[in-house]
């Protein structure tokens, strides 16, 4: 199994898994995490539980539907019912947890608390401000300031593959700026993660680590929605409040 970690994230139990170490046959190969995919629904409990194996943790999850709703996790769900797009943890062993196949997986960790986030975060919700949503949240529930929370961009489709409509690059351009969109030969590309990494310091962040990996461009390791025309799995990003933290126990 192999699982892509963030530098700045390393005192925080988290991960951006990628494809290598599941059960799931073709075109869900191999650790393919999403249940409404078409994937046998044994193979992807397997594959679950062989991530929890792995790492330790247990995992709250939502339903995503490319919003900004941010919700406080109570405990584990591996049904998710609940419909947001952002989820928030204190508890040490419970990861916040969101599912991608090119959307942007945003991982915020709060260095005094120990308190985490997982956002969601594809064009729409880029756009509407789901990762700023969820800075807010984890804000206000730890008590830190934005500026002194870290994030970390994972891997989702990158500027490299990311062809949008120019009606939607100029949306993009005059909510976040003309750096997330560029130029060249056909359509202008998207750079969702010049965009997400705007959103998050106009929020207040100063520490932001991208990964810089494209899911639409390493096939061997990454799913990708787009690149496969829809039939695909799912990789999940997570992250979880350590044992102990920087300042003392996790309350």
């Amino acid at each position: 199994m192999e699982i892509l970690e963030s530098r700045l994230l390393a005192r925080f139990p988290h991960g951006f898994t990628t494809r290598a170490g599941g059960v799931s046959p073709p075109p869900w190969d191999g650790l393919n995490l999403g249940d409404r995919v078409g994937d046998d629904p044994a193979a992807v409990a397997e594959n679950w539980r062989r991530l929890a194996a792995r790492t330790g943790l247990a995992f709250a999850r939502v339903r995503q539907v490319h919003g900004v709703r941010v919700v406080v996790a109570a405990g584990e769900d591996a049904l998710p019912a609940v419909e947001a797009d952002a989820i928030v943890s204190r508890r040490p062993g419970l990861a916040a947890c969101v599912s991608v196949a090119d959307c942007v997986p945003v991982l915020l960790a709060d260095p005094v608390s120990g308190g985490v986030a997982a956002v969601h975060a594809g064009w729409r919700g880029t756009l509407a401000g789901a990762a700023a949503a969820a800075v807010r949240a984890l804000s206000r529930e730890t008590g830190t300031a934005p500026a002194r929370l870290l994030a970390a961009i994972g891997p989702s489709i990158g500027p490299c593959c990311y062809e949008v409509s120019p009606e939607l690059a100029g949306q993009f351009e005059a909510s976040l700026g003309a750096g997330v969109v560029r130029g060249g030969a056909g359509r202008p590309r998207l750079d969702l993660w010049a965009a997400n990494e705007a959103a998050l310091r106009g929020a207040g962040l100063r520490a932001v680590e991208i990964l810089g990996r494209c899911t639409a461009c390493e096939r061997e390791r990454f799913f990708s929605h787009r690149r496969d025309g829809g039939r695909t799995g799912r990789m999940a990003a997570f992250a979880a409040p350590p044992a102990i933290s920087p300042a003392g126990p996790v309350p």
